[in-house]
């Protein structure tokens, strides 16, 4: 008894009228894959085997390219697309267009409506901000916007926004960062001279602000520039923290200059000088000896780390 094609509504080889030579799907489970993907449903509680479905030759191209497969016999090489007279309900139902997304609010924020700052006085970002962020104090006056980001009890501040009535050739306003008393750069999320323009670069320069790690050499610069600004009447106590400056410096740089050679000089037959460097900035040994070599260490003039004990 002849195979029969599974394809609902085909009547090959049903009958000797309609006698037509049939396909089983391929044994390989990529290219069997690729023939039910283009099969159209039969619907119902039809279960397909694929070791006992078929394929007439009805609904393959003409003359499509063949393979060759053992024993001599041919099949082919492409998956068949001609599917004539199949029922609607066999068809594959279309997705419906998405619904459009409800307003969870009627009335939206005016910087979504509108994204553009037009002037100072129609900037009110507060509710957008207690949104997204907690423990901020906000405060307006009639040239500045200042936002502060507080620790949880309120103690400290950690992030100072601050939004100026101050127009620059690109925007009305402008916008400045501030968290431990470091500026914060935000030049490529703002225009030039830190102009503000709309409320997606308001945003987007907080975010950026939070989240911003002051970078540990900006802080050792800071701690030296405060250290160098101070004044003492003692001498020794001024001596003590110019040592203590120049020593932070180091931590960045690590580039000597003589009067650092000169110091690890003097120092050097008081001590052990590789347990100094446990703890101090100094050069290498070799190094020291290669700078040196020519200096005499008694003719060394008074540096102003001289005589003192740290």
């Amino acid at each position: 008894m002849p195979n029969k094609c599974g394809i609902f509504g085909c009547t090959g080889n049903y009958k000797k009228e309609t006698k037509c030579r049939v396909f089983r799907l391929h044994r390989d489970v990529s290219e069997r894959q690729k023939w039910l993907d283009v099969l159209p449903p039969r619907g119902g509680d039809f279960v397909l085997d694929p070791d006992k479905f078929f394929v007439c030759e009805k609904h393959c191209y003409i003359d499509p390219p063949m393979m060759k497969l053992p024993g001599g016999s041919t099949r082919p090489a492409i998956p068949p697309n001609v599917f004539p007279n199949i029922p609607s309900s066999c068809l594959p139902t279309p997705k419906p267009p998405p619904r459009p997304a409800k307003k969870e609010d009627k009335q939206l924020d005016f910087f979504l409506q509108k994204d553009t700052i037009t002037s100072f006085e129609s900037f009110k970002p507060d509710r957008e901000l207690h949104k997204h962020y907690r423990n901020i104090i906000i405060s307006r006056s009639d040239h500045k916007y200042v936002c502060l980001f507080m620790t949880e009890n309120f103690s400290k501040c950690l992030l100072s926004v601050v939004v100026e009535n101050k127009a620059t050739l690109c925007s009305p306003l402008t916008l400045s960062a501030f968290k431990s008393g470091f500026s914060i750069p935000l030049g490529k999320t703002l225009h030039p001279n830190n102009g503000l323009r709309s409320y997606a670069q308001f945003f987007e320069a907080v975010r950026l602000a939070v989240y911003y790690d002051i970078p540990s050499a900006q802080v050792l610069q800071n701690i030296v520039s405060v250290l160098r600004a101070q004044t003492c009447e003692d001498s020794k106590k001024e001596k003590k923290i110019g040592f203590i400056a120049r020593q932070l410096e180091l931590l960045n740089t690590k580039q000597f200059v003589m009067n650092d050679y000169c110091f690890a000089l003097e120092i050097y037959p008081r001590c052990t000088y590789e347990q100094l460097r446990d703890c101090l900035i100094l050069p290498s040994k070799r190094k020291l000896r290669s700078i040196t070599a020519g200096i005499d260490k008694e003719k060394v003039l008074p540096l102003p780390f001289h005589n003192c004990r740290f």
